[in-house]
């Protein structure tokens, strides 16, 4: 299991020595929230730039904006290498699958927990991989929901080879369940963040 830490659920005073606390580990993710899109403000633009020089990390982004156009051109720019917009906020999404393709990024679809998975079963062809929302971004724990399995099983058997990732809510003991749907990446913020040693917990759920 690839675990991607999610520098949302970081102490966003010391961001900097959060990164470290990764060491070496090759992948960063950025939960971006608007306010708009979902209720919670994540990073701005001015943020994530400032963090590109500190780490040579591979950065992947979750868009959870109104506008995912407005994002991604600057994404692109700081190299990251995948990027996933949400299907319920565009209403023509090539456009998005192409202009992160053709900026050499790896394009997602990401689905919120109560979207069905037959709505995108059309475009899996196209997506580089799939990003399930396992809780509702609610501010309060985003607390993990056992019906987003059925989900991901559906896309795995749709897609056997396209990559699932999960997002949201999900700590050590879930990592078997959602691994068996059909999960390759799971995103982890919280699990990692609050250890002791962060580093060592990436390697101990990747594991798992």
């Amino acid at each position: 299991m690839l675990i991607l830490p999610s520098i949302a659920s970081a102490n966003q005073a010391d961001l900097k020595g959060e990164i470290a606390k990764l060491g070496n580990h090759p992948y960063l993710h950025f939960d971006i929230e608007d306010g708009n899109f979902v209720p919670n403000i994540t990073f701005g633009m001015k943020t994530v730039r400032a963090l590109r020089p500190l780490t040579a990390a591979n950065f992947d982004a979750h868009l959870m904006v109104t506008d995912p156009m407005d994002y991604i051109p600057a994404l692109l720019k700081l190299n990251f290498k995948a990027i996933a917009f949400h299907w319920e906020s565009v209403g023509y999404p090539m456009i998005a699958i192409n202009a992160i393709r053709y900026g050499g990024a790896k394009a997602g679809i990401a689905l919120n927990p109560r979207t069905s998975a037959d709505t995108i079963l059309d475009y899996l062809s196209v997506a580089d991989y799939v990003l399930v929302m396992t809780s509702e971004p609610d501010g309060h724990g985003d607390c993990f929901q056992p019906n987003v399995i059925a989900k991901i099983k559906r896309l795995h058997d749709a897609a056997p080879d396209l990559p699932i990732v999960a997002d949201g809510g999900i700590y050590d003991q879930l990592l078997p369940l959602v691994r068996d749907a059909g999960v390759n990446i799971t995103v982890m913020g919280r699990a990692v963040f609050s250890a002791e040693e962060p580093l060592r917990a990436i390697e101990k759920y990747s594991h798992i």
